[in-house]
């Protein structure tokens, strides 16, 4: 009898950030094949459409807990599931068929289990475990639902022994003495075996690519570059520091010559020529403002982002060769779904990866996104996220290392590039209190919840009021503002993300621009209470060249009441898609662009690296 686990993605029932056992429901052996897990997804008590092109996923280790009683990749192997449309059985109910590779050894599985949309973007997930039990179905006095084709077969041989006699029953005896000892000596579960040697072919066919390609360094090599890097950057960004104290973790020197060379050798051959190419068009360019913007690269080790970190790299030895007006590094900067322990951990690599190779006179400006937490995969109580005083200290807003202004350390800010008269802006998205509910979760989760209070408002407002009238404003945030008119399909993410008081920020942004006044009052109908009234009649209408954006995992633009909102980033993270894995070990597994701004043309043009196209649009 198949078990139905029932789960409702509103979450509520959520008390802890602990995991959900399936066990009574639900456990794996080692070897099973299409195992069924039968699951009714709900939404808010009602069952879920599947709308948007859902589907259900699972992805997690299999292995020993450690002391806090999870499975990692240090004591796990990594196993993970993506559904189709055919594991949808109606009424809000999936049938995954699991197939063997995601039971590859005895101990637990603990990982998250949830939909997914078409676009490979994850909408809801559960942390879950259950246990794996030894592939030996003898190992229990409960052992009919396990046994093997082979162990019947033998059951046969006895009932066929028992019929014979003399020369006959002693060969056959012979023989299931032999096949006992194989059985004994060896692995009996054939279907492991050919799992095992599938998976192997699949590693030793990826394996000779690479060695075709000359892309396989030698043990020699690898044994050097893991020692320096983890020595410098384990040990090192242990304590977040200056930015100028993380541009010296890496030696430039060691690592970086010619635009060609990046952390742990040269940049691989498939980008190598269209690498150097973009480098030489960035210094021939003769815009008057030059910004570099990377986002969405969800970096984590392992299948889900393979080459994340080497991207930034890649990003920053461009930044190193054409020395930009600044970084804007956009959000979703790690993927947030491996735990509090890992996230910490992934955040010092691409902190001390990007920043350590870009020159100290650069300014660099990190902002949030929806993963970067890990609120609402890793966890949802205050010690399995990353809280914003420990972003803070990642980014060191305290002490405001590039001249620019923040609200008390606080993750948004404005940089004043006086020579060009242009006055950058940078927006929390997830700008929403660490309040805890009285179950102990946070009450906020900003994998699905975006906002701003009221200090951030006013100090956008205040931003908003520059040195002179011939001054420009860019403003980058991680998600575009969404839009109650249904047609606007940009600034209506299809991530169900909801934005406390975003109308507040339209509206500012659109006075600013029009050299208006505007009050917008939201205290009395918002869960996250703010008002402001702004007047910027005697300043004169205001020169806006866009908000950029990522969280969209798309490249577009729209013109929306004279603002020019534009999101970008077409490749993401490579993920199990087989449209993502065509994209891997090519120039198309990342998307970055460099922003040239030129003020006589009224012109704002996205360089491309990597997967889609530059894009030129008009302020």
């Amino acid at each position: 009898m198949i078990s139905t686990i029932t789960l409702d993605t509103y979450k509520q029932q959520i008390s802890s950030g602990d995991a959900f056992n399936l066990s009574d429901s639900f456990n794996g052996r080692v070897g099973d094949e299409q195992v069924p897990l039968v699951v009714q997804f709900k939404e808010r008590g009602l069952a879920q459409q599947f709308q948007d092109g859902l589907v259900p996923f699972l992805t997690g280790f299999v292995g020993s807990l450690d002391e806090n009683d999870q499975v990692t990749a240090e004591t796990g192997e990594a196993v993970s599931y993506v559904g189709t449309s055919d594991d949808i059985v109606g009424l809000g109910r999936v049938k995954m068929n699991l197939p063997g590779t995601m039971f590859p050894q005895e101990g637990y599985f603990y990982g998250f289990l949830g939909l997914q949309n078409a676009d490979g973007k994850r909408v809801t997930t559960f942390n879950i475990w259950f246990h794996v039990y030894n592939g030996n179905p003898d190992m229990f006095v409960n052992k009919a639902p396990f046994r093997s084709e082979l162990q019947k077969l033998l059951d046969e041989s006895e009932q066929l022994i028992s019929k014979t006699d003399g020369a006959i029953q002693a060969k056959l005896i012979e023989w299931q003495n032999a096949i006992n000892k194989l059985i004994a000596d060896g692995n009996a579960d054939l279907d492991a075996y050919k799992q095992r040697v599938s998976l192997a072919e699949d590693q030793l066919n990826n394996l000779a690519a690479r060695i075709a390609t000359n892309d396989v360094p030698t043990k020699a090599d690898l044994a050097s570059t893991i020692t320096k890097v983890n020595n410098q950057v384990e040990t090192k960004m242990a304590e977040v520091v200056s930015a100028s104290d993380l541009a010296t973790l890496v030696s430039l020197d060691n690592y970086y010559t010619d635009g060609n060379t990046q952390v742990g050798g040269p940049v691989p051959n498939y980008i190598s020529s269209k690498y150097r190419e973009y480098i030489q068009k960035l210094k021939n360019n003769t815009d008057d403002v030059l910004l570099g913007f990377i986002t969405d690269d969800h970096y984590q080790s392992g299948n889900y982002a393979p080459n994340s970190l080497e991207h930034y790299s890649w990003f920053a030895g461009v930044a190193r060769e054409v020395s930009p007006d600044g970084i804007i590094v956009g959000g979703d900067n790690i993927n947030g779904d491996l735990g509090y322990s890992y996230n910490q951990s992934a955040y010092k690599r691409v902190v001390a990866t990007l920043n350590g190779q870009i020159s100290p006179e650069t300014p660099v400006f990190w902002l949030v996104g929806n993963h970067d937490s890990g609120n609402g995969q890793s966890g949802n109580t205050p010690d399995t996220v990353i809280l914003s005083g420990e972003m803070k200290q990642y980014f060191n807003t305290k002490n405001n290392p590039f001249g620019e202004t923040r609200a008390n350390g606080s993750l948004y800010f404005y940089k004043d590039l006086n020579d060009k008269k242009l006055r950058v802006i940078g927006l929390d998205g997830f700008d929403l209190p660490e309040q805890v509910d009285s179950n102990g979760t946070l009450h906020y989760d900003t994998l699905m919840q975006g906002g701003y209070q009221q200090d951030q408002i006013n100090f956008l407002a205040n931003a908003l009021k520059l040195p002179a009238n011939d001054w420009k404003v860019i403003v980058f945030c991680h998600i575009p503002l969404s839009s109650a008119e249904a047609s606007e399909t940009l600034l209506d993410p299809s991530t169900n993300v909801r934005q406390y008081n975003d109308d507040l920020v339209r509206g500012i942004l659109n006075a600013f621009e029009q050299g208006t006044n505007y009050a917008g009052d939201n205290t009395k109908s918002s869960d996250l209470p703010a008002s402001i009234s702004v007047d910027y009649t005697n300043q004169g209408k205001g020169s806006l060249i866009g908000e950029v954006t990522g969280h969209m995992h798309t490249d577009a633009n729209l013109q929306w009441h004279g603002i020019n909102f534009v999101t970008r980033n077409k490749a993401t993270a490579l993920s199990y898609y087989a449209s993502d894995i065509a994209r891997q070990n090519s120039i198309n597994e990342t998307s970055f662009d460099f922003i040239g701004i030129n003020y006589n043309a009224h012109r704002m043009t996205f360089y491309r690296f990597g997967f889609g196209e530059d894009l030129t649009v008009t302020y």
